[in-house]
């Protein structure tokens, strides 16, 4: 069966902390921003948070996983390619991802990546830091990609790893694809910290970039969000799709320039995974052949559902999609 969307990303076990500015601080993290830290780091911050912050909520997480877990409640047949620790099996939830005969999730004895998300109790806009512990996701890829499982889809969704393991997989697949399968590319503050030259590969081979505009700029050296995008046409990526947060979202393709504002959510308690749920709700709009302005504003309805709750507990779902493409 032909699957829309396949994902090849991290698996994490998302952690949704309350916690004051002056914890942040002391700690050197700022909203906003994403962080790798190791073994050690998450076992002093553990107690510390138990004594000075409040566990709001867990949920599985990842943005290549948020996208697809998007994509499937909003209705679309998808898959996922990974690697999860064996005994956060059920904490993750694949089903969420695709049914079981379309998943390719390799099962390890090293535990599955963690993600403490930190939100600043005192921020009216529940900006929160992202701190990463990768552990089963850098064994990602450690095999030959299977082709065959991959060329079954309409879009292949990358999104980054800290490993250099996973990141050559991903090169690998680019390499030998079908031009039919079409690449949906969210490189994130990891993979954008390696450089432009490292990703050329991949994106020469992108139909659809899903970058914040910092990114953008950090990519290209280039301040200027128009040139930043323009580079990445001249590279061979067919749509550059610039995240600002809430200011909203920015499409370049070809010689357009469309600019779709964000859209208030009725109340706003969680923005983590609000650009892997706009990613999800771009690239349906491409499947269901809209016009880029209304795949944008598609992205831009599905991010402001995304944040009225914690995780993925209000993610668009069928009736959701229906309702925009019938509205």
């Amino acid at each position: 069966m032909k699957l829309d969307a396949i994902g090849f990303g991290s698996l994490n076990l998302d952690e949704f902390w309350e916690v004051d500015s002056t914890f942040l601080r002391a700690h050197g993290l700022e909203p906003g921003q994403e962080y790798l830290r190791d073994v050690e780091w998450f076992g002093r911050i553990y107690p510390e948070l138990n004594r000075a912050g409040r566990l709001v909520a867990a949920d599985p997480g990842g943005s290549a996983s948020n996208m697809i877990a998007a994509m499937r409640r909003m209705g679309f047949r998808t898959g996922f390619y990974g690697t999860i620790g064996e005994q956060d099996l059920s904490a993750l939830r694949l089903h969420e991802l695709g049914e079981p005969e379309h998943l390719r999730v390799k099962r390890v004895s090293t535990p599955a990546g963690r993600c403490l998300a930190l939100i600043d109790r005192e921020d009216k806009s529940r900006d929160r830091a992202l701190v990463i512990l990768p552990n089963a996701n850098d064994l990602a890829g450690a095999n030959e990609p299977d082709f065959a499982y991959f060329e079954q889809a309409e879009w292949i969704h990358f999104t980054s790893f800290v490993s250099s393991k996973p990141l050559e997989a991903q090169m690998n697949l680019v390499r030998g694809l079908p031009s039919g399968v079409r690449i949906s590319f969210d490189p994130g503050a990891f993979y954008v910290a390696r450089g432009l030259n490292e990703l050329k590969p991949i994106l020469a081979r992108t139909s659809i970039l899903f970058v914040a505009v910092e990114e953008l700029s950090q990519l290209t050296g280039l301040a200027d969000v128009d040139e930043g995008a323009s580079l990445m046409l001249t590279m061979g990526v067919s749509t550059v799709v610039a995240k600002m947060g809430a200011a909203g979202i920015r499409a370049f393709q070809g010689d357009r320039r469309i600019y779709q504002p964000a859209i208030p959510a009725e109340r706003i308690m969680d923005r983590t995974g609000a650009g892997d749920v706009a990613a999800a709700g771009f690239v349906a709009g491409m499947i269901r052949s809209l016009p880029l302005e209304k795949c944008l504003e598609l992205a831009a309805l599905a991010a402001s559902r995304s944040i009225e709750g914690y995780g993925r507990s209000c993610y668009p779902d069928v009736d959701f999609l229906e309702s925009f493409l019938t509205g």
